[in-house]
């Protein structure tokens, strides 16, 4: 059964989450030697972020408009997943990685802003963000515990999955807020974005395949999620 947390007090139904970013952070605190009381309440404060971070995936509006949906976001996410998630680190008496946690959150944030304003350089830049978007804070984590081949995996990993689940979304970004029109018909438009996002998923399939051959001590179950999902043709 998937790992759920509602996502308002007044809204049916659960609000699913990353099964793989969640294997990531089991994997990554099983390594650190804290109690699993500890580990439990690391994963949770670390996945209620992600959820806020997270919850413009999830937001009604026009799908063709990346800036609506963030605006968006802010009402849907701000009060009620920061509040859950800075009631949890109340509970965690390390305040190193409580500092360290919200120092990430404001920088991931600040990249959005950039992204969703289009404050962009190219396409190379575009991407750059994204990926720190999607695995800032689980790099950020691994680097609190002293676990630096944690980082490359997060980094290549969590991205590769992002890239390989949200191809329509890239390529609306693509098209609307990085790559001005070349007066070109809009299906050579989507071909070359579709040409540009399988470039990258072939650049981060290659880093993930040399993070796991560079990793020891990964354990059994993610190893196998890794290899099986590298076999996949992309």
């Amino acid at each position: 059964m998937p790992f759920t947390i509602p996502i308002c007090p007044n809204r049916s139904g659960p609000f699913p989450l990353d099964d793989r970013k969640i294997l990531f952070l089991s994997s990554l605190m099983d390594k650190t030697g804290l109690s699993g009381e500890e580990k439990e309440k690391y994963i949770v404060a670390s996945m209620l972020v992600q959820i806020a971070l997270d919850a413009h995936e999830h937001v009604s509006g026009d799908s063709r408009n990346p800036l609506a949906k963030w605006q968006q976001l802010t009402v849907l996410a701000g009060d009620f997943y920061s509040g859950l998630f800075y009631q949890m680190l109340s509970r965690i008496p390390n305040i190193p990685l409580i500092n360290a946690m919200a120092q990430c959150v404001k920088s991931v944030n600040e990249a959005k802003v950039s992204i969703y304003s289009r404050n962009i350089s190219g396409v190379e830049d575009f991407f750059k963000k994204m990926e720190f978007v999607e695995t800032a804070l689980f790099q950020r984590l691994a680097r609190f515990f002293g676990l630096e081949e944690w980082r490359e995996l997060a980094r290549t990993w969590l991205f590769f999955n992002k890239l390989q689940k949200e191809r329509d979304l890239f390529s609306r970004f693509l098209r609307h807020s990085v790559k001005p029109s070349r007066g070109g018909t809009d299906h050579q438009e989507e071909k070359e974005n579709e040409r540009i996002i399988d470039g990258y998923i072939r650049k981060y399939k290659a880093g993930l395949e040399t993070a796991v051959k560079n990793m020891s001590g990964l354990d059994e179950r993610m190893r196998s999620e890794i290899i099986s999902q590298l076999h996949v043709q992309v």
